[in-house]
């Protein structure tokens, strides 16, 4: 079984198997959050004025042993991140977003790392995340990027037929 959540740049859907949902299924708009934060491959700081955001930088913390910076994102919509950054290197290493879902706080907690550069950005090939304080959380290992890879634009679309 495969799940999968897709956004297209305006709209978001999924299938999930898991919870026993076969056919493809359109997500509300606090459901879009996390994939709109995520299609941003440039990350929060990037564009941040044209993105409708402030940034505030609110110091250094330790993030597992390194003296990050800390520099606090109010997106447009109200959400906010607190993005740090490795003080050797300016790459980040971990995102904390603070949002609203479904009338409830929400905060996740995102840790990045071993960046390879690709086509000349550096990537992160290791992301976990999870609730802030859960010791439950995803991993997502890359083993392999290409740059400017052609990519059919139809896969992001909610699918016009449903699956077997």
């Amino acid at each position: 079984m495969t799940a999968v959540e897709a956004y297209d740049g305006k709209a978001g859907w999924r299938i999930s198997p898991f919870q026993g949902r076969k056919d493809p299924e359109r997500m509300s708009a606090d459901d879009v959050k996390p994939l709109m934060e995520d299609a941003e491959i440039d990350g929060p700081l990037v564009n941040w004025k044209e993105k409708g955001s402030t940034l505030e930088y609110v110091g250094r913390e330790d993030v597992d042993g390194t003296s990050a910076y800390k520099i606090k994102v109010v997106r447009k919509n109200g959400d906010v991140n607190f993005v740090y950054l490795d003080p050797d290197h300016f790459l980040e290493i971990r995102i904390l977003s603070q949002r609203v879902r479904h009338g409830a706080q929400e905060e996740t907690e995102t840790d990045v790392g071993d960046y390879e550069k690709i086509g000349g950005v550096f990537l992160p090939f290791s992301i976990e995340s999870g609730r802030k304080g859960d010791s439950d959380k995803q991993k997502v290992v890359i083993e392999k990027a290409e740059a400017n890879v052609p990519v059919d634009d139809a896969i992001f679309h909610f699918p016009t037929t449903a699956s077997k």
